[in-house]
């Protein structure tokens, strides 16, 4: 059973995952017959984004502009199907806020 609405469009990427995402394919190319440590990876890849400079950052900044772009355009066209979506329970308007303030009998000094 599918949770959802497979129709759904796809949600919008960062500029940091399009940054990933490179450095990744990047790696694959130099050295496609090792596999990539995800924890190591990952850690490099902050620390490279971090030393990344803003002219260098505006490539991927203006990808993920785009991508916004693409993912505001298909939300606007997209309609939901009827039954998909919120189904949870209602909340009881008559149920207390918080539980009831009861005293504590405190023991003779």
């Amino acid at each position: 059973m599918v949770k959802g609405d497979v129709n759904k469009p796809k949600g919008k990427t960062s500029a940091y995952a399009y940054f990933v995402q490179t450095s990744r394919d990047e790696h694959k190319r130099k050295s496609p017959d090792v596999p990539i440590n995800f924890s190591e990876f990952s850690k490099r890849c902050s620390e490279r984004w971090r030393a990344l400079s803003a002219a260098e950052k505006s490539m991927f900044e203006d990808l993920a502009k785009v991508d916004k772009v693409r993912y505001d355009k298909d939300l606007k066209t997209y309609v939901a199907p009827k039954g998909v979506g919120k189904t949870g329970r209602k909340k009881d308007p008559n149920a207390p806020k918080r539980p009831p303030y009861v005293p504590r009998k405190h023991a003779a000094c």
